[in-house]
């Protein structure tokens, strides 16, 4: 393929690529391109059956300048360029093409996007890859360090945290790189942060890397991966009605004021539904758990992480909740040993990571006795997963898609389904 390549866009992709067609007819995935524009390629990358490229924009109506000044290198807001309503509906195309192409739902019921709270300053937690004494993302396409002063998707307490990491860092003799990363978050109108280091493999902590952590820890919780934790370092966010406690380096959802609609989602599906028990699976810190216990539901559930567990267990203690049934342990094997002892529930929740939850999908099936609920961050694992589960007997009621990440080409997926009615 030469580079002087030029095409129309035709629709963007999975990974947030536009999608376009040479005049060989082969495919062009192409960086930084938006659907009906007109674009000159330069090539990245041959594959034989597809070509790899980046994009010089010859002609577009729907781009915005960014306010962020690295916005070119970063690899982190990769749709910063667009107009926001423009991103909306793209998402919105990217979960229909996956729901046709992977699931084979031609039309998907009840689609649209949810959206809530900004679409800058909202992100409470973000991880940075640390360099001595610098601090930043990767690179698009690259683990090439774009050092950063500030993040505007950044929520302000994050920002502000991020500006006393790096007055610490500017301190002193450099810090070497005995840390690969550090993630901080911030519970909304908290001035109080969480720093989360991962130690880079096989780097002894240096005297300036102790030193670092105790001038942090003066204000804020500093936890290093692999060392004990204590119980005040839990973070409380409120949900409404209850709220839940994080303890660090476990998972959040990223935007609160989006995750909040998320659950009165949840909560509210599940009383349309009439539903009195639920299983949450892949539960995390209680997200969804905490608010139907609260709303009177009975239930269930099961999580990998044991620090999640015990942060889910003390908030409803300290909350009056019944939590006693929630357990550590592999979603896939804990949901069979359900199924096999005979559990059903009237509302099943799974929440899986990115891969999806196609080995506990039998097992989930089982255990659903009217109504099931999936959320994902994927597009194409959750078509995949929604096509198995509506291979087993399930309708699929509704699809929504949840703006949870602004400024990107990532969405969160939420579905409702129900089993089919005896004939």
């Amino acid at each position: 393929m030469k580079n002087d390549v030029e095409l129309i866009v035709e629709k963007v992709v999975p990974g947030g690529r536009g999608f376009g067609r040479l005049p060989d007819g082969r495919p062009a995935m192409i960086s930084g391109a938006f659907p009906g524009e007109r674009v000159r390629l330069r090539l990245v990358r041959d594959r034989k059956s597809y070509v790899e490229a980046e994009a010089e924009l010859l002609e577009g109506e729907r781009r915005v300048t960014p306010g962020c000044p690295v916005a070119a290198t970063c690899g982190g807001c990769d749709w910063i360029p667009l107009e926001l309503e423009a991103q909306r509906e793209h998402k919105l195309e990217l979960l229909r093409e996956a729901l046709r192409r992977t699931g084979g739902f031609d039309e998907p019921p009840g689609l649209r996007i949810v959206t809530a709270g900004e679409p800058w300053g909202y992100r409470t937690r973000i991880r940075l890859q640390l360099r001595g004494g610098k601090v930043g993302f990767h690179a698009a396409g690259s683990h090439d360090l774009v050092e950063i002063e500030e993040c505007l998707v950044s929520a302000p307490e994050v920002g502000a945290a991020l500006s006393r990491l790096r007055r610490a860092l500017g301190r002193g003799t450099p810090l070497g790189d005995e840390f690969a990363s550090v993630e901080i978050r911030c519970a909304p109108g908290s001035s109080r942060a969480t720093y989360f280091f991962a130690r880079a493999r096989g780097r002894a902590l240096s005297a300036r890397g102790r030193a670092l952590l105790a001038e942090l820890g003066r204000e804020d919780v500093v936890v290093v991966e692999g060392e004990p934790g204590t119980e005040a370092e839990l973070e409380r966010f409120e949900l409404g009605e209850c709220y839940l406690l994080a303890a660090p380096g476990t998972f959040t959802q990223v935007n609160w004021a989006v995750n909040r609609a998320l659950v009165r989602e949840i909560v509210e599906g599940a009383r349309r539904r009439g539903a009195r028990s639920f299983a949450d699976l892949y539960c995390g810190s209680g997200n969804f758990s905490l608010p139907l216990l609260a709303a009177g539901l009975t239930g269930k559930g099961v999580e990998a992480s044991a620090p999640s567990i015990a942060a889910l267990r003390r908030a409803a203690t300290e909350q009056g909740i019944e939590a006693a049934s929630f357990e550590v342990g592999r979603v896939t094997e804990v949901a069979r040993r359900w199924a096999r002892a005979g559990e059903r529930f009237e509302l099943v929740i799974v929440d899986p990571p990115r891969a999806g939850a196609k080995d506990a999908l039998e097992a989930i099936e089982r255990l659903t006795a009217g109504t099931l609920v999936m959320v994902s961050c994927d597009p194409v694992t959750f078509a995949r997963d929604l096509r198995a589960l509506t291979g087993r007997g399930l309708v699929l009621e509704e699809v929504l898609a949840f703006d949870m990440f602004p400024q990107t080409h990532h969405v969160e997926c939420v579905a409702w389904l129900r089993r089919a009615q005896a004939a």
